[in-house]
């Protein structure tokens, strides 16, 4: 986006994004429009038929490409939404090769939300030496207005 064309640098990238959204949408049932169903990979089967009809392979190639487009789509839009600190990141990385996220919050600043729970992150940083007070100021941060987080968002009366 920055330089105006796709790098083949992204082909892992790519790769990994599209097998997660096969899993999304063919094994883990999050796709309407495929339903409530999973067809896990077979890899200790010599089978090659697949466990649905061409019909149905073809919602699935339909729904990923389409999830994966929108993706895409989201993303070039945050990135030129935030040009400016992706390019101070991107010199960051020309200089140092290895960003720690101390780099990343001169960049970008805190977090918009604070996790409910500690992350795993979080207990490295303390040694994991106690857990209970990582959990009680986690609860603290948030009591004392942390916002919300969007794994428990606020519940608004309707």
């Amino acid at each position: 986006v920055l330089i105006g064309t796709i790098s083949t640098g992204a082909q892992n990238d790519l790769e990994k994004v599209t097998k997660m959204t096969y899993a999304q949408v063919a094994v883990y049932g999050f796709s309407e429009k495929v339903g409530l169903l999973s067809f896990p990979q077979r890899e200790d089967s010599f089978e090659m038929a697949k466990p649905y009809s061409s019909k149905t392979g073809a919602i699935i190639d339909t729904e990923v490409r389409e999830w994966v487009n929108k993706a895409y789509e989201r993303t070039i839009q945050l990135i030129e939404e935030h040009k400016e600190k992706v390019a101070q990141i991107a010199e960051l990385l020309l200089q140092k090769e290895v960003l720690h996220q101390e780099d990343l919050l001169r960049v970008l600043g805190e977090r918009p939300f604070k996790s409910a729970e500690p992350t795993h992150y979080d207990k490295f940083k303390l040694g994991f030496q106690d857990e209970e007070k990582v959990i009680e100021t986690t609860v603290n941060e948030l009591e004392d207005g942390g916002g919300s987080s969007p794994l428990e968002p606020e519940v608004v009366p309707t």
